[in-house]
């Protein structure tokens, strides 16, 4: 897949292609090359993959607390990372790995402090994936991966442009054309550089192309090129997460969700009522999450 791909009908913008080329998107770690090459594996090696998430201290440590969170609901407290791998089984685990890798790749040594973009991106994987476990045809996993990842492109773009911060607040106060407002101030935007580190990262295509996507509501009425059924799943998924996310939080709705609630609720067959009783659903998972990640 050429970035030139992710523009579709603007493969024209050689600015914009030209931008992409100097902005660093970080390869995938060997860990997740590791997990998947054993996921294709009929005999998975359960005790390799112990070894290798040891190997990591900052890993294995944040692999141990995530398996112990409240949002696997283990019976027993685990307390190895070998017992961790047994108990989570290797589709969980990827989830916790690709989550603390994700942010160790991106928030290193001189990058800026995004705490509120890290409980946000944490809690829209878990909120995306409920949403996508009472859907036909989407696979939560795949849902929760593209929770985690879909604003990814924000951190990378925030390392890359000084003032980034400001087009960001910008670009949340605008109804429409989210992504026209970093295009131009930067060049590019954060969903063409997420769905390259997705890329990179070996993710499903769906996702990917979700990512590519997922402020482009049109895709629901709109026949487009990679706007699978799934892509437009998982961006009308992300629309009510955010908003279902920002209410736990009591932070302010983007926006963009008053200009779109309507196209994504309709997509998916949902009402507006329906909202509270998902919001209501989720309400106490989240708060144990949001207890655990404090303590």
């Amino acid at each position: 897949m050429d970035a030139t791909e992710f523009f579709d009908a603007d493969l024209s913008d050689e600015v914009a292609v030209e931008t992409l080329k100097n902005i660093s998107v970080p390869p995938c770690p060997e860990i997740i090359v590791a997990l998947l090459g054993e996921a294709q594996r009929d005999d998975i090696d359960f005790i390799r993959i112990s070894r290798l998430i040891t190997g990591d201290v900052a890993l294995a440590a944040a692999v141990l607390k995530s398996a112990n969170s409240p949002f696997f609901a283990l019976r027993r407290k685990v307390q190895s990372v070998q017992q961790a791998v047994a108990v989570l089984g290797l589709r969980n685990l990827l989830k916790i790995v690709y989550g603390v890798v994700l942010r160790q790749s991106l928030g290193g040594a001189g990058a800026p402090t995004l705490a509120r973009f890290w409980d946000r991106s944490h809690y829209n994987a878990v909120v995306s994936a409920y949403l996508a476990g009472r859907l036909p045809g989407i696979s939560s996993d795949d849902a929760y991966t593209f929770g985690l990842f879909h604003d990814a492109g924000i951190s990378i773009l925030m390392q890359k442009f000084p003032d980034y911060r400001q087009t960001l607040i910008q670009a949340n106060a605008a109804p429409l054309a989210v992504t026209a407002i970093e295009d131009e101030h930067h060049h590019t935007n954060h969903v063409l550089v997420g769905a390259l580190l997705a890329r990179n990262w070996y993710l499903p295509d769906q996702v990917i192309w979700a990512i590519r996507f997922h402020h482009e509501p049109a895709i629901f009425a709109e026949t487009r090129k990679h706007a699978t059924p799934d892509v437009c799943l998982l961006v009308a998924i992300r629309l009510i997460s955010e908003h279902i996310v920002a209410r736990f939080l009591n932070y302010p709705d983007d926006a963009e969700w008053e200009h779109t609630k309507e196209a994504a609720l309709g997509h998916l067959g949902w009402f507006e009522d329906d909202i509270d009783d998902l919001a209501r659903g989720l309400a106490v998972d989240l708060r144990e999450i949001q207890a655990y990640r404090a303590g």
